[in-house]
């Protein structure tokens, strides 16, 4: 068991938990192989879950995640390096999509997002609608616009481009997050500014910082990296700079007619 447990040491403690409850409650059937495990989601770290748990029945594979995620118990929370794109074979990193998938799909309380690029993220974006009508999670959103250019009029600038991201990005009916954009938009530039972080809150509880946009190619293209934090102290942190914006007056919120 040793050998299994030190096979598992680079998989992150997520997939360790997931991979339990899977095993546990059937949803994932012993003895294990790679088209079960690549079918329930692992990629990245296919190779170590698949030497640890291969050829076990279900108990065992049970008391091997067991023995590892005792390890951790003691340990503070440590940051999962999330990516998008080709990696090379002995990479443990997790990937975008499947992380902003899980996130989305767990939440029970609340999920701030911010991002610069949506393009169409409908696709992206229905696990956290999925939440928000089966839990009644209250989604934020702070979105770029881009900022209105000199001479231009500002009159309908904001209605134009959140009415927009609307229309192509949450096409889930009445059921909708609240609209932040960076006040600064109508502003006529030069200098430029935009809201350009991309990151997601869930529950106060778990933080992911990420390059990657709300977009096809973020998601599953581009090279692209970010972190995923699974800390309360620093997930509230983070929520409460972009709350404080709210606070301060340098966000508006948009509400779609």
């Amino acid at each position: 068991m040793t050998s299994n447990r030190a096979s598992l040491k680079n998989v992150s403690t997520t997939v360790l938990v997931e991979l339990r409850a899977a095993l546990a409650s059937g949803q994932l059937r012993t003895p294990t192989d790679r088209a079960a495990l690549v079918g329930f989601g692992v990629r990245h770290q296919l190779e170590a879950v698949e030497l640890a748990l291969a050829g076990h029945k279900t108990a065992a594979c049970l008391a091997i995640l067991d023995v590892a995620l005792a390890e951790r118990e003691d340990r503070k929370p440590t940051p999962e390096l999330v990516w998008t794109g080709p990696e090379a074979p002995a990479g443990t990193a997790r990937d975008t999509a499947i992380v902003l998938r899980s996130l989305f799909e767990g939440a029970r309380e609340s999920v701030l997002l911010a991002g610069y690029s949506f393009d169409h993220a409908h696709d992206v974006l229905a696990p956290l609608h999925g939440a928000m009508k089966d839990h009644g999670v209250a989604a934020r959103f702070f979105v770029d616009v881009p900022q209105v250019e000199r001479g231009a009029p500002t009159e309908g600038h904001v209605a134009h481009h959140l009415g927009k991201f609307v229309t192509e990005s949450w096409p889930f009916g009445d059921q909708r997050p609240r609209l932040y954009y960076d006040r600064r938009a109508l502003v006529p530039g030069p200098p430029w500014c935009s809201l350009h972080a991309k990151c997601v809150v869930v529950d106060g509880a778990k933080a992911f910082v990420s390059s990657a946009n709300f977009t096809q190619r973020g998601q599953e293209r581009n090279i692209e990296v970010g972190v995923l934090i699974e800390d309360a102290s620093f997930a509230s942190y983070l929520a409460g700079q972009w709350l404080g914006l709210i606070d301060a007056g340098i966000v508006g919120e948009f509400v779609p007619g």
